[in-house]
């Protein structure tokens, strides 16, 4: 497997959840998953840090948001984050890692560690601006299918 050099730049903006092997995102319960990275002004020391914002809707159609911030782990081999949430969730992380991407990044894997709260597994996530290329959605899918991520229900932007 080659390793990815995926920096926070490449990640900037808005990902739609397509599958994912994620309990949360199964299911009826939560739709329209979406991630949103916003790159950190990066100083003089220390590692690429970026914003965090996972949006869903509720079964009653409410938008709720868990945000964190993402540390690279520049210690790691390939593409390595380090999640921590905010607020109430700051005592909780996580660690993930951008496994496979798309031509034109319009698409990535991404695939996370067990924490203290969730399983590990993985996601497909596709690009806002990409979601009506019927080429691409169809790549994601069939990453999805090699990472062992099923579709999303309801994924499709309302």
């Amino acid at each position: 497997m080659d390793l990815l050099d995926i920096t926070p730049d490449r990640l900037a903006g808005t990902w739609h959840i397509v599958c994912s092997s994620f309990p949360l995102w199964q299911g009826d319960r939560r739709t329209g998953a979406t991630f949103t990275y916003s790159p950190s002004a990066r100083g003089a020391a220390g590692p690429p840090r970026m914003g965090d914002d996972v949006a869903y809707r509720t079964k009653g159609g409410r938008q709720r948001h868990i945000r964190g911030v993402d540390t690279r782990l520049t210690d790691r081999p390939g593409s390595v984050y380090r999640w921590r949430g905010r607020g109430v969730l700051a005592a909780l992380s996580s660690e993930w890692e951008v496994r496979e991407v798309g031509p034109d990044d319009a698409w990535a894997v991404i695939v996370f560690s067990k924490s203290l709260v969730t399983p590990a597994g993985a996601d497909v996530v596709v690009r806002a601006d990409r979601l009506a290329d019927p080429a691409v959605i169809e790549e994601a899918l069939a990453a999805g299918v090699r990472h062992e991520a099923p579709p999303v229900p309801g994924w499709r932007p309302a």
